[in-house]
């Protein structure tokens, strides 16, 4: 805080320095404000604002915010973008001028890049979201960036993480895969990404482990296709949603340079709403219950103890309650991030250039917890004629994280209050074994055991226009991704290792790599036609991806006292190498017909193959129709004024998904392993049991929208509604153990997503000097499986279950009953509300679903001169969260852990006692229960972000922006989850608020 305090008051100082500067040169007025499109609402990047009847002009920027200067009131200024109707404006004494630009009837080229062929922004009839660039452009320090899109769009729900450079989890409308490949829980885990949408970058697909790669503020645009018709274009990857991500390019004008330093403190997190026992309250709790390995009941004289031994003891637990220490706050530090970030761009007619580099340091807040990324990108356009033109991205991105084996939240509970880290009690006691796992001395458990992450990603494409004729235009694209991931764990030689609860002996290693090396080519052919009130486009092509996909492990437990890079030196070492090819080629065709600007008739068509599956089930095609009116069109229409647009849209598709496929389910592959042999020599098995009957998953959509603007373009927003049923889903069921397999993947069911969306804007206020824009979204999704094919319901893992007529995340938990007063034994619920033991007690629905059925955020933007601030609230309701840190809490008191405070007074204690929970030593069921489901629903003040341009006061010859930035993250949470945080799973760490100063010039 003090780190906070200090650099406040040197800004305040350096702002009253600025301001006091002498302003009054000359009499001349600039102006600056923000271009969009007046249906959509979309900020136009690249328009053009000149002086009339001069070439003298500038450009907008990313965010399609231009500023002008040495202008006169009587200055005439000219606004236009292709594919729009030109604007003309006095300035007068007006200083901000925002200017909304209709969309031209008479001039069809105004298009947006969308899957692979670029369309007509006012011709699409699907849902295509739009992330708002400022988002980026605020520069909000992040180690991945889909952690900066949550609130931002209408049914794209986003769960993140509170470890630095940890991805968050993402999904478009639902679930909608059962996401579960095998019955082990951590293949459940892996299997989720079955949900993930699909992500383009720059046209090529990249998977969300690679995330933390990718620069944040080389992003452009985000658009996020959400229904069967507008994903139809990526055929069997496209039924989870995609989401398409540009980079910025060059723009015509001066070389601009652009530099930016950010520097964030994250104060210590905290354990959510969660007090832990002090020292006082943890001794007598130790005394009551026995609890042998505490020092309450070491310390409790005995009758057998001599008066002397007696007074010892005393004293010494007297000590003791005096002592109070915090080990979140030993344990922790303030975490910090440094981020800076470097581009250059500009251009002329022919050429455009845009090179980038970043570096970003996050260090968290526990020792081995730390992210690191380093981004160089660099984009070049060049047109060698009017038809002809070429692009080409390259990037190459490296990110390395460490993260601790040992949870710091789950290693807090496990220390004293009565203790600190240099007496001799703790020391003596350590190494202590709780719940079957070793625990050391907390600095040392996590330096002693870690695993450090290293990822890295190069891109490579290119694309040729070719300009055919007047009616044809021809594109051409090639990309190369390569990607290197490694992961190492280490757990140092003077180090217990254990394997389901036996110890295995001293000190591990082991080492994971995975490399793939993909190549992608796109050919396409756009025909585009007007004859009077007639628009024609037709857009045909072919895709081929072929990716190759190895990797490398070793695993060694019992190691010398330092790690040998050597391998072969390692003792009982095991080594595992894989090798895959997999390939995809698709032929899409998509059509559109427009007449008169009102009604529009699209349609889409992809045959796509992929060789993960068995030869008859490879090919399968994706299709997808859509309609919209534009009802503002129609004369009759014409009496409702307040209305500036209403479209009505429909459309229709199916797609299909993956559902976690991979190589060896569908098809044989074959090992060698050095576990299984016959008569000493090494046999071949399969990787996986396969099976031939496998197909995709499929997904069919109905999507219905109305798409508004009210009152001169100060309201605008949509209205959707939506229908998804996916059939042949995919998942793990039981098979006779004689198979030497125990189970098999197939499709096995179906089930239905239906929700409603709202996305809107307005502009509540717009002044000269003022502008107040807000956004909100909405989205409501519900779940539920409609058809198991086999058996009414399906066991997950360890403790959940899939069944029809429920939600795919459902709580199926035991019933809590609450305590038997008599005994202090825990009680349950059975199917007929019969009062049971848990040894019997059944799991059962009706407690809720873990997926929130309700999401959004609204975002205020308040813009007065050269000072900006803007504040995003996100939220979510309806769904429930397992508070497994309570949960743990409760069980494990017996064992020496520390519960939450005031714990003593819940607890059963003496035949009679009416108390919520039972007695610790009682309390041994490890099955999850309906006593710690809790609503998780929330508000949180995701962030405010302050932006004050300076370049003004300075007036530096030049300098063309000089902006300070504040802002400050996950300020504040309301919700009634009693856990660590309404977002996180399990026990890991909270959502950290955080706060940053910045600085962002450009010249």
């Amino acid at each position: 805080m003090k780190f906070i305090q200090k650099h406040l008051v040197l800004l305040i100082l350096f702002l009253s320095l600025l301001c006091s500067f002498n302003t009054n040169a000359q009499e001349q007025i600039t102006v600056e404000g923000i271009i969009t499109d007046a249906q959509t609402g979309e900020s136009l990047i690249g328009a053009t604002v000149i002086i009339k009847n001069t070439t003298s002009g500038v450009i907008t920027n990313y965010e399609g915010h231009y500023k002008f200067g040495g202008l006169v009131p009587e200055t005439i200024l000219q606004y236009s973008y292709i594919g729009y109707e030109t604007q003309e404006l006095v300035v007068g004494s007006k200083t901000i001028i925002d200017i909304q630009l209709q969309p031209s009837s008479k001039d069809l080229e105004a298009v947006v890049v969308f899957g692979e062929n670029q369309k007509d922004i006012r011709t699409i009839t699907g849902s295509v979201g739009k992330i708002d660039t400022k988002v980026f452009s605020a520069g909000t320090p992040a180690g991945s960036f889909d952690q900066l899109l949550q609130g931002q769009v209408a049914g794209l729900a986003i769960q993140s993480s509170g470890e630095p450079g940890e991805k968050a989890s993402i999904r478009i409308r639902g679930n909608n895969s059962l996401g579960i490949r095998a019955k082990d829980d951590a293949e459940l885990v892996s299997a989720n990404r079955a949900n993930e949408p699909l992500y383009i970058l720059n046209g090529s697909p990249i998977s969300s482990d690679v995330f933390n790669t990718i620069n944040p503020d080389d992003i452009v645009d985000i658009r996020v296709l959400k229904d069967g018709l507008s994903t139809v274009e990526y055929g069997t990857r496209g039924a989870n949603g995609v989401i398409e991500i540009k980079t910025k390019r060059g723009i015509v004008g001066e070389t601009q340079y652009n530099v930016r330093y950010q520097h964030t403190v994250k104060p210590i997190s905290g354990l959510g709403g969660i007090s832990l026992m002090q020292s006082s309250e943890k001794l007598a709790l130790e005394r009551e219950l026995e609890i042998v390995s505490g020092l309450g009941f070491i310390y409790t004289p005995t009758p057998s103890d001599s008066e002397e031994e007696a007074f010892i003891k005393n004293k010494r637990y007297r000590q003791l309650e005096s002592t109070s220490t915090n080990w979140l706050k030993e344990l922790s530090r303030i975490a910090q991030v440094k981020d800076l970030q470097l581009s250059i761009s500009g251009g002329a007619d022919d050429t455009r250039y845009y090179l980038s580099t970043s570096y970003y340091d996050e260090q968290g807040g526990f020792d081995n917890s730390w992210a690191e990324r380093f981004t160089t990108r660099f984009n070049l356009d060049h047109n060698f004629n009017d038809d002809v033109s070429v692009g080409f991205d390259s990037s190459v991105g490296r990110s390395k994280r460490s993260k601790s084996h040992s949870s710091p939240a789950s290693l807090i509970y496990t220390l004293q209050p009565y203790e600190t880290a240099n007496s001799d009690d703790f020391i003596a006691r350590n190494p202590i074994t709780i719940g079957g796992q070793y625990f050391e001395n907390p600095f040392d458990e996590l330096n002693g055991r870690y695993s450090d992450y290293t990822s890295w990603r190069v891109d490579l494409n290119s694309r040729l226009n070719w300009i055919v004729s007047e009616a044809f235009n021809a594109n051409a694209s090639f990309g190369i991704t390569y990607n290197d991931s490694e992961n190492n764990g280490v757990t140092l030689a003077n180090k217990l290792v254990q394997d389901a609860g036996i110890t295995k002996g001293k000190g591990a290693f082991n080492k994971n790599e995975s490399k793939s090396l993909a190549s992608r080519l796109n050919l396409s052919l756009d025909f585009r036609k007007r004859f009077n009130d007639h628009s024609i486009s037709v857009s045909g092509g072919t895709e081929y991806i072929h990716t190759k996909n190895w990797g490398f492990g070793f695993n060694s437990i019992g190691i010398s006292d330092k790690v040998d890079p050597e391998i072969g030196a390692n003792p009982n070492a095991t080594i595992s190498t894989a090798k895959f090819y997999d390939a995809l080629l698709g032929f899409y065709l998509r059509g559109n017909y427009n007449f008169a600007s009102k009604y529009n008739v699209t349609g889409s068509f992809r045959y796509d193959g992929s060789s993960i599956l068995p030869e008859d089930k490879r090919f399968v095609p994706a299709w997808g129709l859509g309609a919209s009116w534009n009802i503002q069109k129609e004369s009759w229409f014409e009496q409702f004024h307040v209305f500036d647009q209403f479209k009505l849209r429909a459309s229709y598709g199916v797609n299909y998904n993956s559902g976690g496929i991979r190589q060896t389910l569908g098809l044989p592959f074959y090992d060698f392993t050095n576990n299984d042999t016959y008569l000493g020599d090494r046999v071949i098995n399969l990787v996986e049991f396969w099976n031939p009957d496998l197909k995709f998953e499929r997904a069919r959509q109905w999507s219905l929208a109305l798409d508004f603007g009210l009152f001169d373009h100060s309201i605008y927003g949509t209205i959707e509604a939506y229908v998804k049923n996916t059939d042949d889903l995919l998942a793990a069921v039981d098979i006779p153990a004689s198979n030497g397999y125990s189970d098999l993947l197939r499709n096995i069911g179906k089930l239905r997503n239906q929700g409603v969306e709202l996305q809107l804007s307005a502009v509540t206020i717009r002044t000269d000097h003022f502008r107040w824009t807000t956004n909100i979204n909405f989205a409501y999704n519900d779940n539920e499986i409609t058809d198991l094919y086999l058996q009414d319901e399906i066991k997950v893992g360890s403790e959940g279950y899939f069944k029809v007529g429920e939600p795919i995340n459902s709580a199926y938990v035991k019933y809590w009953a609450g305590v038997n007063p008599e005994n202090g034994m825990p009680l349950y619920y059975d199917e007929n509300m019969n009062l049971v033991t848990g040894g019997v007690a059944p799991q059962m629905t009706g407690f809720g679903t873990y997926t929130h059925p309700v999401t959004g955020g609204f975002t205020n933007i308040f813009n007065y001169h050269d000072l900006e601030v803007s504040t995003l609230f996100t939220y979510a309701w309806g769904g429930v969260n397992y508070n497994n840190l309570k949960a743990r809490m409760i069980r494990n008191v017996k064992n020496g852990e520390v519960p939450y405070e005031g714990f003593y007074n819940d607890i059963w204690l003496k035949p009679g006692d009416v108390k919520p929970l039972p007695y610790p030593k009682f309390f041994s069921d490890t099955s999850v229960n309906s006593l710690f489901v809790e609503n998780a629903s929330y508000l949180r003040w995701k962030n405010i972000i302050i932006r004050y341009n300076l370049s003004e006061q300075l007036k530096i010859k030049g300098i063309t922006a000089f902006k300070i930035t504040a802002q400050a993250n996950n300020l504040l949470t309301i919700t009634g989850y009693e856990g660590i945080d309404p977002e996180i799973t399990g026990i890991g760490q909270p959502l950290p608020r955080s706060f940053t100063l910045g600085v962002d010039v450009t010249f």
